[in-house]
């Protein structure tokens, strides 16, 4: 039995690209939002520096991982090598990571400036990333055929996943 994608407005498929940018980016920021809350303990250890760096390479790992992997997948798939369009989706997909990462970055950079603490940093970049993680779901269901309800189930089953993030770290440390 064949499974349906759902159609979009235009009467066309959704193809698997159009999901694969927001799965790529909630998966980073859920990433993120634990890379953080580690630090979060003992941010006396750090300087917004050493935070963004720490953020910013757990990043560059998962880009590059997954870049590796969907290449794999897709010549695995595809039988052959990945012709340069198909890299290209598969580099616009996996960039996520790096992309979703600015704007925590910079507020941990500012907390160097003493315009805040690195605490308040570390809180407003896990903020951040769970705000995009939020946007991402709807971003992800853009097209759909789903209702107001069924996005707002959606929404809250994303920030229960930033919350049982948040409770295996504080239950670990």
């Amino acid at each position: 039995m064949a499974i349906e994608r759902p159609v979009l407005s235009s009467g066309g498929t959704r193809p698997a690209r159009f999901t694969q940018h927001p799965r790529e980016a909630l998966y980073a920021s859920i990433t993120g939002v634990a890379t953080l809350l580690v630090m979060i303990p003992s941010s006396e250890a750090f300087t917004g520096r050493s935070a963004a760096s720490s953020l910013l390479g757990t990043m560059g790992g998962l880009f590059a991982a997954s870049l590796v992997a969907d290449t794999i997948a897709h010549a695995s798939e595809r039988g052959g090598a990945t012709r340069p369009s198909t890299l290209r989706h598969i580099l616009g997909a996996s960039i996520r990571a790096l992309e979703i990462t600015v704007v925590p970055a910079v507020f941990l950079l500012l907390s160097d400036t003493g315009i805040w603490s690195l605490r308040t940093g570390l809180m407003l970049a896990i903020a951040t990333l769970t705000i995009t993680q939020l946007v991402l779901v709807l971003w992800g269901l853009r097209g759909s055929a789903t209702t107001k309800g069924q996005k707002a189930g959606y929404l809250l089953l994303q920030l229960a996943a930033v919350g049982g993030v948040v409770l295996l770290k504080v239950g670990v440390h």
